[in-house]
This record gives structure tokens, sequence and C-alpha cells, in this order.
């Protein structure tokens, strides 16, 4: 009996420590697992795991901003908001629910009148008994926005409790609208353009990844395991684009572009001694008639450039010495026949023999064309290495490439004939780009140094320089300063007595060539009688006797009937020229008042900005008070100001902004205009560039459904 005993103890003992040990087990599983887990070492494992009940996400990167050279913002990534509502959060109890949805569908029908109060919970109660779990209330929305719906009934109780939460994403926003607009570029798809595409990979930085745990009712949290990647945000890229400068130079084009009917055109503005790029603006006609930026030209057209490529011819004739500044050709009247090929002057010479000088003065082919076969019809070769060692026969190492490339015709090459000398020394047999043609003239403006063109001048990093581009010098001597300093004599004699004398002007001398190139179509060559197209072209720089800007004006198949250089791209340059000079250059003379600061023009916008900027140039300014705030928006209210323009002060009059009402912004700058209707909820679109002249709908319009405006913006 007691033996009988003792061996159901044993048995029961042997039985617990099977159990205990069995447990034990299990629980250092448990703990191996979970160490395995947070170090991310067991593979197989946390697929399974995942599989089931957990999901990696994406965490976006925030794409780096595009800056002008005075800081101001070219392009930016804005945090932008979706609304989500979780009607079956845990915390959502009926008692709260139905306790505080009517004033919460009365704010939402304020911010969102698409619904009315009665609408908004309508849907809400429907989805709440859908049990949805993510019911999307509002898209696209700014800061302001977001924090003000914070504050609301249910919203306030947070996630879990109110069943409200945030998605955030970036959005890019552009500030200067169509100024500059193929410059800065995009990223759409997979197409990549301008800066944007040509530093996407600085741009973008680098997504991170964050593992996520199912929770009950379908929602997910986030969990610390070992292969979690914080995303590390993109670069930011400082441009040597002055805004002023871009301004000028595509109102100039546009304008002349309307002018002459024109199928397309290009400006590039260069800062002589730096090769640094100040402007750049291509534009096309569109099928409406207005002009857009459709590709950019500047860089990636290439075409025969007519006259303005007799600057390579004169300057292989200065360099080798074949040629002096007294020694003179005969013209032959303006016409002359080589093999098959009939070259003839634009306008008849007023004598018959010209000196090199007068040959660009008045941009005779003939001219040019007999001084060049003169010298080298028995050796070709040392007059095309001429354009050879110039880099007119490869793309030029440039910030924004082209899929593109330049070409000349040498003796080596098979198309070469007895007409391909001549031919090229006039700006035909070769095909070249408006940025090489701007470094070309910009070798003279700098006293033969070649300068590379940069467009970005400065790499950061969440406020941190990175990298600095300096200047740089592509040949010191890619032509010597004794034929720079005589072939800028001749080109300011094309300007006061030849084919642009319609450009000159007292207040500073201009250096430049006239361009007027017939175009060839292809097989059909250029003997479209009925359907000739010209290029019509411009480059030089100013002021001649201490270069500071060069710049370069083409013009494509105008359609006005006329089409030289001198009359379509000159008078393009002297707009931009006379303008920079009057903002850039010129020393205002000391007044009497210079005590007496002047008030410059102030745009309708952000208050501390403007009282910042006021303040950097010693104007004072006065914050008025307006009492009219009834009905105002609570969230925008003083934020935005009218400036009222005195003789030496700025009175600061606050924007009237009221609730559900679209304000007036009509003399705002485009990158205010965005912010306020961002911080708004409207949506916008815009054409042109400068301030804002009109809008639809109209200032006061009641916000509706669609809450979307149309801004049509007009140079400064």
């Amino acid at each position: 009996m007691n033996k009988t005993k003792v061996n159901s103890r044993k048995v029961i003992l042997v039985r617990a420590y099977i159990v205990f040990a069995l447990l034990a087990i299990f629980a250092v599983s448990i703990i191996v697992t979970a160490v395995k887990l947070q170090l991310g070492t067991d593979d197989k494992f946390r697929e399974e795991l995942s599989a089931k009940n957990t999901r990696v996400m994406e965490i976006e990167a925030m794409r780096g901003n595009i800056y002008a050279d005075d800081g101001s913002l070219l392009a930016t990534s804005v945090p932008k908001y979706d609304v989500i509502f979780d009607l079956r959060a845990d915390g959502l109890t009926t008692k709260v629910f139905m306790g505080k949805i009517d004033s919460f569908s009365m704010m939402m029908s304020r911010m969102f009148p698409e619904r009315s109060a009665s609408n908004w919970k309508e849907h809400f109660i429907k989805h709440r008994e859908k049990r949805t779990r993510y019911l999307k209330i509002g898209k696209d929305l700014g800061f302001e926005q977001v924090k003000a719906i914070k504050t609301w009934p249910i919203a306030r109780y947070g996630k879990f409790k109110g069943g409200i939460w945030y998605e955030e994403k970036g959005k890019r926003m552009y500030f200067m609208g169509e100024l500059a607009k193929r410059t800065i570029g995009y990223i759409k798809d997979k197409t990549a353009v301008g800066l944007e595409g040509a530093f996407d990979t600085l741009l973008r930085g680098k997504n991170g990844s964050q593992m996520q745990q199912r929770m009950s009712g379908q929602t997910w949290r986030p969990i610390q395991v070992g292969n979690n990647r914080g995303a590390v945000n993109g670069k930011d890229i400082v441009t040597t684009l002055d805004v002023r400068i871009q301004d000028i130079a595509q109102y100039a084009l546009q304008k002349g572009l309307e002018a002459e009917s024109a199928d397309h055109g290009c400006v590039i503005v260069m800062e002589s001694k730096t090769g640094a790029i100040k402007a750049m603006a291509n534009l096309k006609r569109g099928e409406d008639g207005q002009y857009y930026e459709a590709q950019n030209y500047a860089v990636s057209e290439f075409t025969e450039p007519g006259s303005t490529f007799k600057l390579l011819s004169a300057i292989a004739l200065l360099e080798d010495g074949k040629v002096s500044t007294t020694d003179s050709v005969d013209n032959s009247w303006g016409k002359w026949k080589w093999y098959d090929m009939n070259l003839e002057d634009a306008v008849k010479p007023k004598k018959r023999y010209y000196t090199l000088s007068e040959c660009l003065q008045f941009s005779s082919n003939v001219g040019t064309s007999k001084f060049v076969m003169q010298h080298y019809k028995k050796d070709p070769e040392k007059f095309t290495q001429h354009a050879l060692d110039l880099g007119l026969h490869v793309n030029p190492k440039f910030d924004i490439p082209s899929s593109s490339s330049p070409s000349i015709a040498t003796p080596s090459q098979s198309g070469w004939s007895g007409t391909s000398l001549p031919s090229l020394s006039i700006g035909y047999s070769s095909k070249i780009s408006p940025m090489q043609t701007l470094m070309l003239y910009n070798t003279i403006a700098n006293q033969g140094k070649m300068m590379q063109p940069y467009m970005v001048k400065e790499i950061r990093h969440e406020g941190q320089t990175l990298s600095k581009i300096e200047p740089t010098i592509l040949n010191d001597k890619a032509v010597s300063a004794k034929t720079a300093a005589t072939l800028t004599q001749m080109l300011v004699q094309v300007v006061d007595n030849g084919t642009a004398n319609g450009i000159k002007t007292d207040n500073y001398k201009i250096a430049g060539k006239t361009g007027t190139a017939w175009l060839s179509q292809g097989k059909a060559g250029y003997n479209q009688e009925n359907n000739r197209q010209f290029q019509a072209s411009f480059a030089g720089f100013f002021p001649a006797n201490n270069p500071q800007y060069t710049i370069v004006v083409v013009v494509n198949n105008p359609k006005s009937g006329r089409y030289s250089g001198s009359q379509i791209a000159a008078p393009i340059f002297k707009n931009i020229s006379d303008r920079i000079y009057s903002t850039h250059i010129k020393v205002q003379p000391t007044l009497q008042t210079a005590s007496l600061p002047q008030v410059p023009g102030i745009l309708k916008g952000d208050v501390n900005k403007t009282k910042w900027v006021l303040n950097e140039i010693g104007i004072s300014s006065q914050l008025l008070q307006d009492s009219a705030t009834k009905n105002s928006n609570p969230i925008l209210n003083g934020q935005y100001i009218d400036p009222i323009k005195e003789a030496h002060s700025v009175k600061l009059k606050p924007m009237r902004i009221q609730e559900n009402t679209l304000p007036d912004l009509r003399g705002m700058g485009l990158r205010d205009a965005l912010k306020l209707l961002s911080d708004l909820g409207i949506k916008a679109t815009y054409s042109g560039y400068g301030r804002v002249s009109d809008q639809a709908p109209a200032p006061n319009t009641k916000l509706g459904s669609s809450n979307e405006v149309v801004l049509i913006l007009k140079p400064y």
C-alpha cells in the first residue's frame, strides 16, 4: 500500500517535471525568437511573421529644394496631408460619436463646403454602420488646416480615441510659374528634364523603411526591428539664376517672339568673368498662339548659326597672323560664285574693298569667305582646327546635359567638298547650340579666357554647405588677349556703325554680331521658295570696355516677313541689356536726400517676410489694425498684408480673408498666392509669370465644391 503511494508520488513528480521542462523550453524559445526579431537575424521567422501580421512600409524622403542665387525658392517639396477617419476606432464609443458628430460635421462643412453639415453627418453615420476603418475626408491639406482640424470635436481626441489621423506626403511646388520652367525642370513618370532631372540623384534623397505590426481592427503600429531604416532627405542645390534677370530676359523674348509670330526662341545671359548662367529662357508657340517653355533650345538645339560664326573666321585669321587690321579684300560688290555656290551679301556694299573689321561690321558673306579662301584654300585643316581647339565639335560640359551633339565639317570627313570651306567660314556646314555661340563670344569678352558655363554653385544638406562650385577656366588662352582686344573693337563697330546700329546707345557700349541663317530642311535643302525658314540671332557683351554680361538671342522661323538678326534678335538683346544695365550695373548718382530711403515696389504677401525685407533695406513700416475681422478666417487673419506705399515708409494693411470666400490675390507674387491658397485648401493652376494680375473665380466669390482657382500672371 505504501509502496503504491510512493510510486504514485513519483509519477506525479515526473509529470510535473516534464510539464515544467516543456514550459521552460517554450519560454526560452519565445525569448530567443524575440531577440532574433529585435536583432533582425532570423530571416525565415521574419518572413513568416511579415506574411501574416506585419508589413514593411516605405518612408518617403523629402526631396531637396532648388534655390536662386539670392536664396529665394525656385522649387520645394511641401508637406501635404490627407485626413483619415477610422469610424471603428477602439476609443470612439457610440456615446462619444453621437455626442460630437453634429459639431464635427458643422466644422467639416465650413472647411469643405461641398457637403452641408447634415450631409456630412449622414455620410459619417453610414460609414460607421459599415464599420469603415479608412475613410479619407480631406486631401492635400496644408499644415494650418491640419492644425485647425486637431482642435475640432472628435478630432481633438486623437487617433485611438477619436479615430482621426493624418497621412503626410511631399508635394512638389514651383514658385516661378512659366519663368525658367524648362530650366528648373521636373520629374514626371519616366521623364526627367532640367535641373530636377540632372540632379535627381542628389535631390531625391534615400527612402527609409519601417516594420509595422497588425493590431486589432486592421490598424497598424510601428515596431522596432534591426532592419528599420530612417529616410535620408535629399540635398538642396543653389543655382546661379538671378530671378530679376530671368524675368527681364523671358519677358523680352516673349514680346519679341510675339511681334514676329516666330515658332520658338531662346535667350541665355552669362556673367562674363565667371561663366555663371544668370538667366535661360526658352519659349515655343503653342497651338493657341501663346508661348510656353516646352524644350530647352538653349542647350539642345543645334543649327547652322549663320553670321555669328564669322567671329570664328576672324579669330583664325588674326591668330594665325594672316590678316592685319588694315588689310582688305575685294568683295566683288557683294556677289561671288565659287564652283556651284552663289554667295551674295544681304546689302550691296558701298565700296569694293573691305577690311576684316568691315566684313564683320557689314556682315559680308563675300568678303569673309574670300579672306578665308585666300589664306586657307591650300590648308583647310588649319582653319577647321581653330573650331576644334575651341571645342565647337563637342557638347560643352554643363549642368543640364543635351541628348544631341554639334558638328563641324572638316577635310577628313567624306562630305567635304570644294565649297565646304567658304560655306563654313560664314556659318554653314556646321551645327552648334546657342550655348556654344555664347561661350565663343564670352571668350572674347573675357580677354581670351574660355569659361565653363555653370548653373549650380552650391550643394547643401539640412542647411550645411557640402560643396561650392567655383568658376572653371576651360582654356586660359583660348584666344590671345591681343586678338580678343582687336575683335572687341570690331564688334563695337558692328553696333556703332554696322548691321546692329539700331541698338546703339549713348549710355554704354555694346560689342556684338548679328546672325541670319537660312535653315536647311533636311533632304529638301534650302531651295524651298514658298517655305523658306530663317533663324535670326545676336550675340554680344556689355559694357564693351569692362564686360559684365554676355548674351545670346536666337529666334527661329519668324513669320512676320522680317527675318534678319538686326531686325529681330538685336532689339531683344537691347531690351535685356538696357534693363540689366539700369538695375545691376549703373551707379546711381548721389542725391541730396540720400538720408531718406527710397521706397521700392512692395507686393501683397506674407507680413513677416515683408517686414523683414523692409527692415533690411532701412524702410520703416507700420502694421495697421483692421477692425473688420468679423467672419474672417481665424487661421490666416493677419498673416497677409496689402502694402500702402508712402514717401519714405510703408503702411501694412491686413488682407481681409473671409471664411469660405476666395480672397483677392491680385498684386501678389506667385509664391505667396500659392501658399495662401494651400492654407485655405484651394487648388490652383496658373499661366504666365510675374505677379498675379487676374484670377478666376473673381475675388470674394463664395467657395463651392470645386475649390479651384486659375491665376493669370504678368511681369512685374
